[in-house]
């Protein structure tokens, strides 16, 4: 489906000037997690926080991508939205900054109904975006992908609330906070608008 960021996988469907377009399920059991939801009479719905920035923001008052490899050498975005899947991150990388409040594009809250899914890792959207930091990943080295159950899971759209700037957005299930946060934002280059695209209905 996609990747795993806090207990959860995201799988990209599209992301553009106008809206974003994506697949959330939870839970994934992250094993160095320690709440876990109630097994006799679990909730109906899970409620989820989600903001989104544009530019992203910095790192330890850096470029966001500082820390950021791609063949070797530090990466630049400029140019390179199609070998996303090759960046590496420094073991250790500081968390993204909390962002200035004029560059949040969207903060929302949005409801995940209990319903039972498979999902499969590496999802389709491979390589369409960068993960903040290095986080679990739920593939045994052995094996090239993984099928796990979450029993919350939707699709979305979320136009945002302003236009963003720049060719990139952050997006943070934890609202870029703590510093120390153990999990994984996400950083989405912008592309072109489909079907899915709040424009395709005018």
């Amino acid at each position: 489906m996609g990747r795993p960021i806090s207990d959860a996988v995201f799988e990209l469907a599209g992301a553009c000037v106008h809206s974003l377009r994506f697949a959330y399920g939870a839970p994934l059991d992250y094993p160095y997690a320690v709440a876990r939801i109630a097994e006799e009479n679990p909730p109906p719905a899970l409620f989820q926080r989600l903001q989104a920035v544009s530019p992203p923001p910095t790192r330890g008052g850096g470029p966001w991508h500082a820390g950021m490899t791609l063949d070797g050498k530090p990466f630049h975005p400029n140019g390179w939205a199609d070998r996303l899947a090759e960046v590496q991150r420094e073991n250790g990388i500081a968390a993204l900054d909390l962002p200035e409040p004029e560059t949040i594009v969207l903060d929302t809250m949005f409801t995940v109904d209990r319903r039972r899914r498979t999902v499969v890792f590496p999802g389709a959207d491979d390589g369409r975006y960068v993960l903040s930091i290095n986080y679990w990943n739920p593939i045994p080295k052995s094996v090239n992908k993984v099928e796990m159950d979450v029993d919350y899971y939707g699709t979305y759209r979320m136009d945002w609330t302003r236009r963003p700037e720049g060719d990139w957005v952050a997006v943070s299930f934890d609202a870029f906070w703590p510093p120390e946060r153990d999990s994984s934002d996400l950083i989405i280059p912008l592309g072109a608008c489909d079907g899915e695209c709040p424009t395709s209905a005018s």
